[in-house]
């Protein structure tokens, strides 16, 4: 699923695999991933600095010091410039909802829905019961925020931008990972931008939920104020996990996987403790080859970069 799929203007031999980009705050940060069979998909690049993205000599150096020209490009979103809604499906075919969906969202959006780039994501259907309502996902961002990276990453810069995506998509791909045949899998990260919990079951993606806590909030040694916190995230954690056993109760959810951060053991303890579901964690290394990026041992830095690899774990081309 992407917003938006670009047309390559040039035919470039490129490397193996995808580049994803994401800018905030005055920041700019890249990582690129190889997928080859039969092995662990390889981080080959992972970089975050400083850039003014208005400095046209700045970004054109960043582009060429990382050959984004001669790479399959996907540009990240920042959570805060899209949003992602449930709706129902109905009977409508792929290609009827993604025109029925605009109607559909109309009163959802803060904005005109004219003045919106949307697509649209199937949630699987539970074929043993065809009179359950069928949902979809649908992803809305301003025209102005696509246009923006459109100009900085196709028309004034040498970067190959195939694509523009979400986090929620990122998550599901390292998800996919993870899964336990015939299961689904709940997968809660956290970085400066908040914590993101994912329900995902055959690599689909069917529910997501932002928490607006970030990793920072978890690493204070205030343990007065930390145990608030984690009160807070576990809270909405069991809600959710409530309501969607409702909504997908043909979708068997049999643990909850931490990714990483920052004093995360804290955290892991306390839901241990507070939900009935198996609560776990991994490493960046037990899903992905790792050897190029040393500077991802750090935990901090692969909270970071965690949307940015699940992203460019994309197999498909544009």
């Amino acid at each position: 699923m992407v917003l938006m799929k670009f047309l390559k203007k040039f035919k470039r031999i490129k490397h193996n695999g995808w580049g994803a980009l994401k800018v905030s705050g005055g920041n700019i940060s890249f990582a690129h991933v190889e997928r080859r069979s039969g092995v662990m998909p390889a981080i080959t690049a992972w970089v975050s600095q400083p850039l003014d993205l208005e400095a046209d000599k700045a970004v054109h150096a960043f582009a060429n010091a990382h050959s984004l020209n001669a790479r399959h490009c996907v540009v990240v979103l920042n959570r805060a410039e899209y949003q992602l809604l449930q709706v129902e499906a109905g009977k409508l075919t792929p290609a009827e909802a993604k025109q029925a969906v605009r109607w559909s969202i109309k009163d959802m959006l803060d904005y005109p829905v004219a003045n919106a780039t949307v697509d649209v994501l199937e949630i699987p259907f539970d074929s043993a019961n065809l009179s359950r309502p069928r949902f979809m996902l649908a992803i809305a961002a301003r025209n102005e925020v696509i246009r923006e990276r459109i100009v900085r990453f196709i028309d004034s810069t040498s970067t190959g931008l195939e694509a523009i995506d979400i986090a929620e998509t990122g998550q599901r791909n390292i998800a996919a990972l993870l899964e336990q045949q015939d299961r689904g899998l709940a997968l809660l990260s956290f970085n400066d931008e908040g914590g993101l919990l994912t329900f995902t079951a055959g690599g689909e993606l069917y529910h997501s939920r932002q928490l607006y806590i970030t990793a920072e909030q978890l690493q204070t040694k205030d343990e007065a104020h930390l145990s608030v916190v984690y009160e807070r995230v576990a809270l909405d954690l069991q809600r959710t996990l409530d309501n969607f056993g409702r909504q997908f109760s043909y979708v068997v959810v049999n643990r909850l996987l931490l990714a990483p951060f920052g004093m995360r053991s804290g955290l892991v303890d306390f839901l241990k403790s507070y939900l009935s579901l198996p609560v776990d964690t991994f490493e960046l290394a037990d899903i992905f080859n790792v050897e190029s990026v040393p500077q991802l041992a750090d935990v901090a830095m692969q909270s970071r970069a965690f949307t940015l690899l699940g992203v460019a774990l994309r197999e498909d081309r544009a």
